[in-house]
């Protein structure tokens, strides 16, 4: 590897995108032994500056210099998969594969595609096959990970992340997958997406998640204290108490079941508060608060499965007006 691709490869890993462009796009257009590796490094700093477009063309133009070299086929299909136009990868990735059937990389990315499209059991196919080839490739397992959740199996995605990442503890996706579907704790998820950051702070999916676990963080404690002294004040008939406060824990329930540590101790002092039970029936307040634990945990589900479809079908509406 020369000086210019070797800086070029430098420029590309530490996600200087827009330097390596004006390293790359000279080279693109100079009869060189350096030109297939130049559109290369050009086409995927587009990507990563989702400039999709403008990748797409040069795609193109590197099949019109190229027109034998199946990896820029490859590149369409990846820049096709990036800018969310799932179909048309799926099409592209196929015809690669009956070219070259052989290829791990390619069937890695026909795995995510229909994961992307909700295809989970051909996805499954599609995947094994990439793994048949390559084992141990930790990319391959993360994505085996991904459909197997799925497919509805937890634990056994939560031994293939543990896996991953015993071949390497620093993999961004293992790790974010670890956060997402590998603990069922919140602080544990949010020390994750905060080591996530560290390594890449550009990352949007990261960033948004870490800012929701702050933002609960933040604010659960101010509410539940409000609550507490709302029922402290009904406790010592500093005013009535209504049937209403029943329904506004269980609606909080919904948002304050993340953390077990601060929702099942607040729910039986709630509990305690607000009701007439007796020293003797001290059993009582933590099925309560159990019980609240729950519900909130099944209607906070519920929420964010609607809140995601909601989010694509803003998503889709979008791709409708502009397409």
């Amino acid at each position: 590897m020369n000086e210019t691709i070797q800086k070029l490869d430098v420029l590309h890993s530490l996600k200087r995108y827009e330097a390596c462009l004006h390293v790359s796009i000279p080279l693109c257009s100079s009869i060189s032994d350096n030109q297939e590796e130049a559109y290369r490094y050009t086409i995927l700093a587009m990507i990563g500056l989702e400039r999709f477009d403008e990748a797409l063309h040069w795609v193109q133009q590197a099949l019109g210099d190229f027109p034998n070299e199946p990896y820029f086929f490859y590149l369409k299909a990846f820049t096709l998969f990036s800018a969310n136009r799932y179909k048309e990868a799926l099409f592209e990735i196929t015809t690669l594969l009956g070219i070259e059937p052989n290829n791990a990389s390619y069937h890695h990315l026909h795995a995510q595609i229909l994961t992307s499209l909700s295809l989970y059991v051909k996805a499954k196919r599609a995947i094994d096959k990439a793994l048949l080839i390559d084992s141990h490739h930790v990319d391959y397992l993360c994505t085996l990970a991904l459909i197997t959740y799925h497919l509805g199996n937890t634990p056994i995605a939560c031994e293939i992340i543990d896996s991953a990442l015993m071949q390497e503890p620093n993999h961004s996706f293992a790790l974010y997958l670890k956060s997402a579907i590998g603990t069922s704790s919140l602080d544990t998820q949010g020390r994750i997406l905060k080591n996530l950051l560290f390594q890449n702070p550009f990352d949007k999916s990261t960033q948004e998640g870490y800012e929701r676990i702050r933002r609960y963080y933040t604010l659960v404690p101010v509410i539940m204290l409000a609550f507490i002294l709302y029922a402290l004040g009904a406790s010592l008939e500093m005013w009535e108490k209504g049937e209403e406060i029943g329904m506004a824990l269980l609606i909080f329930s919904t948002y304050a079941w993340r953390d077990w540590r601060l929702s099942l101790p607040f729910f039986a002092l709630i509990f305690t508060l607000l009701s007439e039970t007796s020293l003797a029936q001290w059993y009582i307040i933590p099925i309560a608060a159990l019980l609240y634990y729950f519900i909130g945990r099944v209607t906070g589900q519920i929420g964010m499965m609607l809140l995601a479809t909601l989010q694509k079908m803003i998503h889709k509406g979008q791709k409708w007006l502009n397409p």
